[in-house]
């Protein structure tokens, strides 16, 4: 039976995405891996690999956890060191966001999806292969309605590699 590599995230506009493209442009240097614009997303589950059948499902639960949208503000930028991953993130967690994380995992779990047991930390990943977190321009400001969850599958080789298979608006 196909897998596809799946998770849930919200996904940005494009004053949002061109934003933070500008950011890279700036402040990133071509050592790194830079995130392709189209693939700049904040995840809120991780599925990892999903047999194709179990897609439907994924659509159900999305369909459940109805949400309006949100604001968020990405002031932050970070570093993860065991992943060499650097971030955008917000300082203060909209407590919408924390609904809408806690009952799409609630949907997952109670569907037999395992979830992170890691505390969830919002970001959007700007750049891969980043050995450490410092010297880096700062961020300034960015405000981000959120009006948009998505399905999305990872297809590796493929620039964009992202690819949302359903999309929910937050009203």
């Amino acid at each position: 039976m196909r897998q596809r590599r799946l998770f849930f995230a919200l996904w940005p506009d494009d004053a949002v995405r061109q934003a933070l493209f500008h950011w890279q442009t700036h402040n990133l240097p071509a050592t790194v891996r830079w995130q392709h614009r189209a693939d700049l997303h904040m995840t809120l589950h991780f599925l990892g690999m999903v047999a194709a059948d179990r897609v439907e499902t994924l659509v159900r639960i999305g369909d459940s956890v109805a949400a309006t949208g949100f604001t968020l503000v990405l002031d932050q930028i970070g570093h993860f060191p065991g992943a060499r991953v650097l971030w955008a993130g917000p300082t203060s967690v909209p407590r919408a966001l924390k609904g809408l994380h806690g009952r799409l995992g609630e949907g997952l779990r109670g569907a037999d999806f395992d979830t992170e047991a890691r505390r969830y930390r919002p970001h959007v990943t700007l750049a891969r292969k980043v050995c450490r977190g410092e010297g880096f321009g700062p961020l300034e400001p960015l405000t981000w309605t959120a009006t948009e969850m998505a399905l999305v599958e990872s297809r590796t080789g493929d620039a964009p590699m992202y690819h949302p298979l359903h999309r929910w608006r937050l009203a």
